[in-house]
């Protein structure tokens, strides 16, 4: 309302099903005030030829044409001196004479506003766009009950839409997840939701999630007055998708294959074939967000994702197929991604940052990549999962990267790179459960192949997994420091300060867990700064970590409790969640060491949980660190009684993540 008070002319875009004519309706309902000389409604719907918008127009306005008389003269004359709104529905398929009409309109009438419905803008001047966005829906990583449900206005508008075709139904505990996730599979956009709400009449909602694949894409609308092109999802798309050139059919086509969103030089390098130069993506892309085709998502720092609704997806996925241009498309795909991939593991130290949140981007994408190459290219599936088992750690998604590194491995050639990347990163990954016996031998068969192939960065890579598991597992400290050192050695005859700084934050590991706390410091002080400089959060996190433990083992409790406060702030930012859980168990330890026993056995709990959520069993990895569980954890246990400890342990899981780490964060709450 506010947009027509300030704006002449108003578009309302988006895709089809959106419900843009059902707003445009309603804001006209509340102008009638405004507007003394009426408000008019002209449906472009039915109109096929452009010369029929004026005619169109005429009839709703109750005009009639007359000899010798331009059509427009007469349009004109019919609203002088009025005050008057009209609104044009379903302007896209006319477009060009739509925006035409507009601006002589604007120009010639004084006293009229236009409110425009249409999946594409007219651009011309005086006009305000306004994207209608889809319905609220509820955050698909929370838990959903039906009170966080009932919020999302598409959950408001299937409970109320289904109702109508089932007076028994309600939104309740049982469903309130279903009818979410069945929000969610079609976009929260209204059309959809309602055609799929009325099946409600003869089948629950458990069975529609179940089914709620293409073939609800066709199915009819149960209103016998609905409009042919909002008959079914199907129909609404094709509506638009008719609507554009062939190029651009061919890059929205090409577009499908994308999970999560893309950015341009995804598109530019997926999507350039003998059809679709290269140099036109941008200018095609284009074209597809002005129409509602594609849409806009800006991220932190102004970078801007382009991304298919689910539906449309679909419908462009199956075109795909049908065309027999899925396999080529596919193919370019896990190209680009790979390489994506691959630049990101070359530059895991140096730019650890940059290409942990690229990789987070583009892990819908990358996911798919590897589950088509796992079915079809297995030699190229094998090298992509070995460029990936280091953000597994980090995301951290423990369980998936083990079982993709270990299908890689049944799959790929033996001797070869990517054969000797996958060892090393399923001994990686592997020491994180309990059944670790094999790490040993996987990292040292990595090893021996890449002395072979006389790569000393992939060579460095694994010593400091090596150091790691012979602190862990092994227990032979020794060991452990001598991998680190040749490590380190290793990396000072390379051009990377990434890899040093990495190599140096594993030699500490191994010294504050051999209990060489004094040693360890300086290193620390030298590994915090230098992964700050380098913008490493793994070892930002990992520093902080590490002098909290300093801190701990030598009873400094309250210090030890400030700092591992400050490793969960610094490992949430950064999105490091192993850290995250490990420094909350670290302020448990120290609460417990200040006799606070109620705290820390609540927050324990707490981080058990999570470690447990991710896959990981935690007692077990560390020697320290089960020595510091036994020592703060059972003895907290034992001082205040099973019964109080049971107690207590129920009422940290009761908090969640969240408000544990606000209670944590206070210092003084016990």
């Amino acid at each position: 309302i506010s947009l027509i008070e300030k704006h002449r002319i108003v578009t309302l875009t988006g895709t089809g099903g959106c419900g843009k004519t059902r707003l445009a309706c309603e804001v006209a309902a509340q102008l009638v005030k405004y507007f003394p000389d009426d408000i008019w409604f002209v449906d472009l719907a039915p109109i096929e030829a452009e010369e029929l918008v004026i005619t169109q127009l005429m009839t709703t306005l109750g005009l009639s044409e007359a000899p010798g008389r331009d059509l427009m003269d007469i349009v004109v004359g019919g609203m002088k001196d009025k005050k008057l709104l009209i609104l044009l529905d379903n302007c896209e398929h006319l477009i060009r004479t739509c925006s035409a009409i507009s601006h002589k309109l604007i120009e010639s009438v004084p006293g009229l506003s236009l409110l425009v419905t249409s999946r594409e803008a007219f651009n011309i001047k005086g006009e305000k766009i306004w994207l209608v966005p889809s319905l609220t829906l509820p955050d698909p990583e929370a838990a959903i009950d039906v009170d966080i449900a009932g919020k999302s206005e598409a959950v408001c508008l299937f409970t109320d839409r289904a109702r109508l075709n089932n007076s028994g139904f309600e939104l309740v505990e049982k469903n309130a997840s279903t009818v979410s996730t069945i929000c969610h599979r079609v976009d929260g956009i209204p059309l959809a939701i309602e055609l799929v709400a009325c099946r409600t009449r003869y089948m629950d909602t458990f069975t529609i999630l179940n089914r709620l694949s293409e073939r609800f894409d066709t199915l009819p609308s149960l209103d016998r007055n609905t409009a042919d092109r909002h008959k079914t999802i199907q129909a609404a798309i094709e509506w638009s998708y008719n609507l554009l050139s062939e190029k651009e059919k061919a890059l929205f086509r090409q577009l499908s294959l994308f999970s999560g969103g893309f950015d341009l030089d995804a598109a530019e390098e997926v999507c350039a074939n003998e059809i679709l130069p290269k140099e036109r993506i941008l200018d095609l892309l284009s074209q597809l967000v002005e129409k509602s085709m594609i849409q806009t998502v800006y991220l932190s720092g102004q970078t801007m994702r382009y991304k298919l609704l689910e539906t449309l997806q679909r419908f462009a996925s199956n075109l795909l197929v049908e065309m027999d241009e899925a396999v080529q498309a596919r193919k370019r795909h896990l190209e680009y991604f790979t390489g994506i991939a691959e630049q990101a593991y070359q530059e895991q130290f140096e730019s650890q940052l940059v290409w942990l949140t690229k990789l987070k981007q583009e892990n819908y994408n990358l996911n798919s990549a590897l589950n088509w190459a796992e079915q079809n290219c297995p030699e190229e599936f094998s090298i992509l999962v070995g460029y990936l088992f280091w953000y597994w750690v980090l995301v951290p998604n423990f369980l998936s990267g083990k079982q993709y590194l270990e299908k890689a491995l049944s799959k790929g050639t033996k001797g070869t790179e990517a054969y000797a990347r996958n060892l090393c990163g399923l001994g990686y990954l592997a020491f994180y459960f309990k059944d670790r016996d094999y790490v040993f031998d996987l990292l040292n068969k990595s090893l021996s192949l890449w002395n072979g192939l006389k790569n000393r960065f992939e060579e460095a890579i694994v010593l400091n997994h090596l150091s790691a598991s012979h602190q862990s597992i092994s227990k032979d400290m020794e060991k452990a420091i001598k991998h680190s050192e040749r490590c380190l050695e290793l990396a000072r005859t390379m051009d990377k300060p990434g890899l040093l700084n990495n190599a140096l934050g594993y030699l500490c590991i191994s010294l504050v867990h051999s209990k060489q706390f004094d040693k360890a410091l300086p290193y620390l002080d030298e590994l915090l700064p230098s992964s700050i400089s380098l913008n490493q959060p793994f070892w930002i996190s990992g520093a902080r970590h590490l002098k909290s433990d300093c801190a701990l083992g030598v009873k400094n409790f309250r210090e030890a409790e400030k700092r591992y406060v400050l490793g969960v702030e610094t490992a949430l930012k950064y999105g490091i969640l192993f850290n995250a859980y490990a420094d909350l168990q670290g302020i448990a330890f120290a609460l417990s060491g200040q006799t606070r026993w109620a705290k820390s056995i609540r927050l324990n709990a707490v981080a058990i949980e999570m470690f447990k959520s991710i896959g990981v069993e935690i007692y077990g990895i560390w020697p320290l660190w089960d020595e510091f569980m036994d020592i703060y954890i059972d003895g907290a246990r034992k001082t205040v009684g099973e019964e109080l400890a049971k107690q207590y342990e129920d009422e940290g899981l009761a908090m969640g993540f969240e408000s544990a780490i606000k209670y944590a964060l206070d210092f003084n709450k016990d």
